[in-house]
């Protein structure tokens, strides 16, 4: 007998929710187009447990009769398309025939629709198999109930995150339909609290404000173009203030179908290639309009990626619209507040947004002489034979109201002359000399000069402070002279519920201020940002990209975003005492040689190595 079978129906219908069903959020998708495509005006999603023991979608659409609602739940049965020659041109949401047939298989199921001429039709599914049909009085529309998903996968459940996560995803996921489809009213109730409604808000610029923010959502920069005959394009452009750390808030509809697009995405980055940091990502919403007969929605299970035709002419009428908006109009000022946040806070080695070569180097200094800070006082140009060289030693010190560094009371109380000499690890008798275009400083001892990057050594200074703090139940917060108001998105709100607690801990304290709003009240003793609310909700969209259960790996996440936005940057001018304090305390780190991402903070260029390179024989250290 051969090896080769056929699947039963069961069996391969659990097979296709693999791949259509991921989580609570991909049933809400497949419903809320399921009401799209019936043409409704209204649509009411109401959870419960983030999805995972009730999602209820009810619309005002269309509405089935009982023999389409008998087989709408039989695998490929659709009303969309009627033979292959439909999927040439696709104009609506559904038309493979799967997710029904895929959420039946994985939940218990009631529906109630009707067609609003006839009696209404109740029908109850359950695993995958029909258990009742009856009469029911119902107006026009479709109710469908999906109770306990992956009830009969337990593997399945186990990968289901947090609630507040999950009702955070579904949450989010309507929020982005009800920008792609401002003339519908979407509704959201979880756990019978109304946590969304877009009554009264049918415009795309009204639906903005409600979702980002009534800040973020005013600012937004509206243009439009024809792409070619029978085509639109829309785009609603934030200012380049508002960027973020993560691609999360780039929406893409395409016919009103929510999709994602690497080359759509990489053409609105390079629309923004000189107004943003690298490692910065715009805020926009991109809307298309084109012939159902320019695009290929068929290959993907779950439509979220489809192929245009045209692309790479679509992609340089995009490029071209976005430059043009940014060019002509006049967007918010940088201010000196905003220009050090995206110089300074912005550079996450995490994210390699600037590679060392690229650090924030001002204009200006490009076309000058490299500026030594000499350490030493009484270091004295005349009496060296490097008098034609143009070098400036150190004048205008930071004065102490303008020092990077924050010094604990107990750092005060230590003595530093410039005589001072530090043991890190295994290099002894380190003394500074200087810092170098105000990004590294070079110390020397008998074995040769030593070059520290401020930055990485910073970091790795107070990441090693943060952790120890944190075993020792003894992380000292800061309160804010002025708390921080955040506005998030439903996302972000899921996120910081189901981690703040654990923030808390970590010595940020953050309570629950509205309805998506919360305030930050303290933040860890030594850690000092200049933008804290931009600054939070990159630490809130980092801990959403890599959260894990386990508290040991969230912690050392954020402790390490931590250190590396406090850390002072390259460009920042430091005195004497905070370079020699610096060193004292690189000197107790455990691991002095490299930061938190395995960056190096110490290179050595040894005596033996300058002997060679200017010949003058064998180095012998006790000459």
């Amino acid at each position: 007998m051969g090896k080769i079978k056929i699947l039963d129906t069961f069996t391969s219908n659990k097979i296709a929710a693999g791949e259509v069903i991921e989580r609570p959020s991909s049933v809400v998708k497949e419903l809320i187009e399921n009401s799209i495509d019936a043409k409704a005006s209204f649509i009411q999603v109401e959870i419960k447990d983030g999805g995972t023991t009730l999602i209820k979608v009810t619309d005002n659409g269309s509405g089935m009769d009982k023999d389409d609602a008998l087989i709408a739940f039989n695998r490929h049965a659709t009303s969309k398309i009627y033979d292959s020659s439909d999927l040439d041109n696709i104009s609506t949401f559904g038309f493979r025939g799967e997710a029904l047939s895929s959420i039946a298989a994985v939940s218990q199921i009631i529906l109630n629709t009707s067609t609003g001429d006839q009696v209404g039709t109740q029908i109850k599914i359950m695993g995958g198999e029909l258990d009742n049909i009856k009469e029911v009085a119902f107006a026009q529309g479709t109710s469908i109930e999906i109770r306990n998903i992956f009830y009969n996968i337990p593997a399945r459940r186990k990968f289901i995150k947090g609630l507040s996560y999950e009702t955070g995803l579904i949450t989010e996921l309507i929020t982005k339909y009800s920008l792609g489809h401002p003339h519908i009213r979407f509704k959201v109730i979880n756990n019978k609290n109304i946590i969304y409604d877009t009554a009264g808000k049918n415009t795309t610029k009204s639906r903005l404000k409600e979702v980002f923010g009534e800040e973020l959502g005013s600012k937004f920069i509206y243009s439009e173009d024809e792409v070619f005959a029978g085509s639109e394009l829309k785009a609603w452009l934030a200012p380049k203030e508002f960027s973020k750390s993560t691609r999360n808030q780039q929406l893409f509809f395409i016919n009103g179908r929510l999709i994602k697009s690497k080359e759509l995405s990489k053409s609105l980055e390079d629309a923004y290639h000189t107004f943003l940091p690298k490692g910065r990502f715009p805020i926009a919403l991109l809307d298309f309009t084109l012939p159902f007969n320019e695009l290929d929605v068929n290959i993907h299970p779950t439509k979220l990626n489809v192929k245009i035709y045209n692309l790479d002419f679509l992609v340089s009428k995009l490029t071209s619209l976005i430059k043009d908006t940014l060019n002509k109009t006049n967007l918010i000022e940088f201010n000196d507040y905003i220009y050090q946040n995206l110089n300074d806070n912005y550079a996450s080695e995490d994210n390699n947004f600037l590679s060392m070569e690229e650090e924030n180097i001002p204009v200006k200094a490009i076309f000058k002489e490299p500026e030594i800070n000499y350490y030493q006082d009484d270091f004295n140009l005349k009496d060296s034979l490097l008098d034609p060289i143009n070098i400036k030693p150190e004048k205008d010190i930071a004065k102490p109201e303008e020092q990077f560094i924050h010094f604990r009371e107990k750092d005060k109380q230590a003595s530093f002359t410039e005589n001072t000499e530090v043991k890190v690890k295994d290099i002894p008798n380190l003394k500074p000399l200087a810092q170098l275009n105000d990004t590294f400083i070079l110390a020397q001892n008998q074995e040769g000069l030593f070059i520290i990057d401020q930055h990485t050594c910073h970091e790795r200074i107070l990441y090693e402070r943060f952790m120890k703090e944190d075993a020792e139940k003894t992380i000292l917060s800061e309160s804010l002279l002025i708390p921080i108001t955040l506005n998030l998105t439903a996302k972000q709100e899921g996120i910081l519920i189901k981690n703040i607690l654990t923030l808390n801990k970590l010595g940020f304290i953050v309570e629950h201020f509205g309805t998506r709003a919360f305030v930050i009240r303290a933040l860890p003793l030594d850690l000092k940002i200049k933008n804290i609310e931009q600054f939070f909700l990159d630490l809130i969209d980092e801990i959403g990209e890599y959260s894990k259960n386990n508290y040991n790996v969230l912690r050392e996440k954020v402790l390490i975003m931590a250190s590396c936005k406090g850390a002072i940057k390259a460009k920042q001018k430091l005195n004497n005492e905070e370079i020699l304090f610096l060193l004292s305390e690189l000197a107790k780190v455990d691991n002095p040689h490299t930061c938190p991402h395995g960056r190096p903070i110490i290179h050595h260029i040894s005596m033996k190595h300058l002997y060679k390179t200017f010949r003058r024989g064998e180095f012998n250290l006790e000459s």
